[in-house]
């Protein structure tokens, strides 16, 4: 069953439906929203399978399905949430707090960890025994550290950028839904978060050259730029490595769309097949060639769309991402067209790209999307 199948019930009835305990609605819905389920449960399996291998994807996939069906329950049109976005964000931190979990009744108990006279002398010393029963006391320690200085920076900034590093860095919320959250517009959030991670770098002493955020070469020199003094702050190496890391990922993994092409694997799907007539309005997988995985341990962008289109009548493609519409594209009649997406959303391991095509009319097309893959 899909969508298209049902043109006369809208999602919010077939959510009520399900709500209210019709069986038939929540069939349709686990059916509607099955590449966002085997995305996630993918994800959450890899993950899992990292440390805990006894995991297997049954039980994962179960997991998800409970942990849809409780935010099903649990979602109110009346707080202006769209339900995709809603259940997408749901599932990703559900299924974080249930890995986290886990972990945690997988971990060894403190009562197992006694010292045995028979494998330790009197002869080694304490902090050897510290060493043994706390193998990570000293990373620990190192990053509550890291944390207390973090917080000590933030607190230099002004209230406002404050804000801004802590939902586009901490959050991982893009600079367009928190644009529209404070009603500004995306390049104010882009110049004052750029301005913000300026300052942070010159707190902990992290050397930057004449390139831009975006990693694009300036003729700009920076090197007299007035900045903050903390003379009193004490600069060591390990912070350094390790703000050099976190500003680097806030400036190229949030924005996969700034980062060039030469930074990541390109992933193409092209080919030239024939279509049917499907009906502008109900969309069909053009070819099971044009699908594509994101592989674990990387992220992904759709960076741009090539469409020819031999056909009498205008037609339809779009890109779809876990069985959701991501871009519609609109070719008239035997033209072709090029579209570069300005706007790229990172997609995570797990996830779906699909190329779907609408049309009134069979027809023959070219297609060519590039994907750009990168590490997480």
């Amino acid at each position: 069953m899909s969508v298209q199948s049902c043109p006369d019930v809208s999602l919010e009835d077939w959510i009520r439906r399900a709500q209210n305990g019709d069986a038939a609605a929540v069939e349709f819905l686990l059916e509607q929203f099955r590449p966002l389920r085997r995305a996630r449960t993918h994800a959450l399996w890899t993950a899992a399978c990292e440390n805990l291998s006894s995991f297997e994807w049954a039980d994962v996939e179960a997991e998800v399905v409970l942990l849809f069906l409780s935010r099903l329950q649990s979602f109110r049109f009346e707080e202006g949430v769209y339900f995709p976005h809603y259940i997408e964000r749901m599932l990703y931190f559900d299924g974080l707090s249930w890995l986290r979990g886990q972990r945690r009744d997988a971990a060894v108990p403190f009562s197992q960890l006694a010292v045995s006279g028979s494998t330790r002398t009197g002869n080694e010393s304490s902090e050897d025994i510290e060493e043994w029963l706390f193998p990570g006391a000293d990373n620990l320690a190192r990053d509550v550290e890291q944390t207390l200085s973090l917080r000590d920076a933030l607190d230099a900034l002004p209230a406002a950028q404050k804000h801004l590093v802590w939902q586009c860095c901490v959050l991982s919320r893009t600079e367009a839904d928190v644009a529209r959250e404070l009603g500004w517009s995306r390049s104010t959030v882009r110049n004052r978060l750029e301005v913000a991670l300026s300052q942070l770098r010159d707190y902990f002493g992290v050397e930057t050259n004449t390139g831009t955020r975006t990693g694009r070469i300036s003729s700009r020199d920076t090197s007299g730029r007035n900045t903050f003094q903390h003379n009193t702050f004490q600069r060591n190496a390990l912070q350094s490595e390790f703000w050099s890391f976190i500003l680097i990922m806030a400036k190229d993994e949030k924005r996969p769309d700034l980062v060039g092409v030469g930074s990541g694997r390109p992933v193409l799907l092209q080919g030239t097949f024939d279509f049917p007539a499907t009906g502008i309005k109900t969309p069909q997988l053009l070819s099971t060639k044009l699908r594509y995985v994101v592989p674990p341990g990387t992220i992904a962008g759709i960076r741009f769309v090539r469409a020819g289109i031999m056909c009498e009548k205008m037609v339809c493609v779009s890109t779809v991402v876990n069985g959701m519409p991501h871009r519609l594209i609109c070719v008239a009649a035997n033209t072709a067209v090029h579209v570069p997406l300005a706007i790229v959303e990172a997609l995570p391991a797990g996830s779906e790209v699909e190329i779907h095509i609408a049309s009134d009319a069979p027809g023959t097309a070219i297609i060519d999307v590039g994907c750009l893959q990168m590490p997480a």
